[in-house]
């Protein structure tokens, strides 16, 4: 676990501006404003009706997904971060007003999740209400699109008192180790690196000095609880967020202050967004080993409209919302309800040498990039069904399948996998263009060695697309 959070902060650390992703904005049209009493905002935090079918899109998946964790019993609570032209309003320019749809969006969209029965943890409502919106501490940086420490404070303070009150979620809580932590604020302002909107304002711009913030420090007061080996205990909680989780923020230790709970945290930017960081991480170790109570998904209002397929992503980021479910549904599954597709490894490949094969468990030395293995199905797939399997790997840290079959378009594509000599779960879904696979081929890249064991066809909930 410990090595997934390294892993995770340092992709977070490389990221680029967490306003990269939504470049749609014309340049007379820059994506930054400058408002009144030196504060800036963000263009896109702007919406209006039309966007309401991705919005849709977006709620539906998140139902969808709620109902697949809770059936493997994970609580998951979405945290949306508010607008900032909502919460500060009043420094917005003249000539720039929020509309009736953005100004009642937070509201309309956690009664749709609520609805549903998805916990929704109202941040939105915490910020208008707070005392210290208008106060020498605001809620967010004036220079930047991230909420500020005392920001950051009252969002963890509004999910703990969302969780109290929540009998399912307190329940789960409660049955998670407390690890006490304490804070301490700092009574002198230092000076912030956040100022993200900068670099999008109008060219010609005026130059804005460093703000001044007040930080605090979060620490545990007690030394960690470690098993016997030595590795630190799965906390029961997790934190799947945005460039707003990043530590740099404090918010992941704010949560862990409020909640006296070690919290995993896993943020990742705009770039890659909301849709690629929760498949990061219910698809790494970290979950398939130890999958947490409750799972909390801190999502940017402004991403709401943003599905996995919103075309203004990086063309590399954007995917196909039905597959993006069957994908994060197929990790999620804490067991395999088997398929009426069986599966069987074919004599070919590296398969040929029987001596290398124990039915369908294969384990080979090096390997080279056009090597491969091939799985036969007994009949086409459906889109229900997912391959499982334990896969172990020195080297590469992908995989290339290729599936086909009489009357489906051949599709290939990559996964990534973890090359360190040790077994990890594996799992993938089979969607087809036309009628289902009959076979798979796995290509395991250049490696020293190649192990593919326990081999499943797996069937996913037959309401999960209903």
């Amino acid at each position: 676990m410990k090595n997934f959070i390294q892993k995770k902060l340092r992709i977070a650390a490389a990221l680029v501006c967490s306003l990269s992703t939504f470049n749609v904005y014309t340049a007379e049209e820059a994506a930054g404003i400058i408002g009144k009493n030196e504060w800036l905002f963000y263009r896109y935090e702007l919406t209006e009706p039309s966007h309401e079918p991705m919005t849709e899109t977006t709620l539906d998946l998140i139902k969808r997904f709620n109902k697949v964790l809770a059936e493997n019993e994970v609580n998951l609570a979405i945290a949306m971060v508010p607008l900032k032209m909502r919460i500060y309003a009043e420094h917005l320019p003249d000539d720039i007003k929020l509309n009736d749809y953005t100004a009642g969006n937070a509201a309309r969209m956690n009664k749709a999740l609520k609805t549903a029965q998805v916990n929704v943890l109202d941040l939105n409502t915490a910020f208008m209400n707070s005392s210290k919106l208008n106060s020498e501490r605001p809620l967010f940086f004036r220079l930047d699109s991230h909420w500020s420490p005392s920001g950051v404070l009252v969002a963890a303070e509004a999910i703990k008192n969302d969780i109290y009150t929540n009998s399912s979620l307190k329940k789960a809580l409660d049955l998670t180790a407390q690890t006490e932590f304490k804070m301490v604020m700092g009574n002198k302002p230092r000076a912030s690196k956040g100022r993200d909107l900068i670099s999008v304002l109008p060219k010609n711009s005026p130059t804005f000095p460093n703000e001044l913030v007040f930080q605090m420090s979060v620490s545990r007061t007690q030394s960690t609880k470690d098993d016997l080996l030595g590795t630190r205990l799965p906390s029961g909680v997790a934190l799947v967020g945005s460039s707003y989780s990043h530590e740099w923020t404090g918010f992941p230790n704010a949560l862990r202050y409020m909640l006296q709970r070690d919290i995993l945290s896993v943020s990742v930017g705009a770039d890659q967004g909301s849709w690629v960081g929760m498949e990061s991480y219910v698809s790494d170790d970290a979950f398939q080993s130890s999958t947490p109570k409750i799972l909390i998904w801190e999502m940017p209002e402004r991403d709401m409209r943003a599905p996995p397929d919103f075309k203004f992503r990086e063309a590399r980021y954007i995917q196909n919302n039905t597959e993006w479910l069957l994908r994060a549904s197929a990790w999620v599954q804490r067991n395999c309800k088997p398929s009426a597709v069986t599966a069987k490894l074919a004599p070919v490949g590296l398969a040929t040498n029987n001596a290398t094969a124990n039915g369908s468990d294969f384990a080979t030395g090096a390997t080279t990039e056009s090597d491969f293995i091939e799985i036969n199905f007994n009949k086409p797939t459906e889109i229900l069904d997912y391959l499982a399997a334990r896969i172990t790997m020195v080297g590469s840290k992908k995989i290339t399948l290729e599936a086909s079959g009489p009357g489906a378009e051949t599709r290939r594509f990559t996964v990534n996998v973890p090359g360190d000599d040790a077994p990890h779960v594996f799992k993938t879904p089979l969607p087809a263009k036309g009628k289902g696979f009959s076979k798979i081929r796995i290509f395991p890249g250049k490696n020293n060695s190649f192990a593919f064991q326990n081999l499943q066809i797996c069937r996913q909930p037959e309401d999960l697309l209903k």
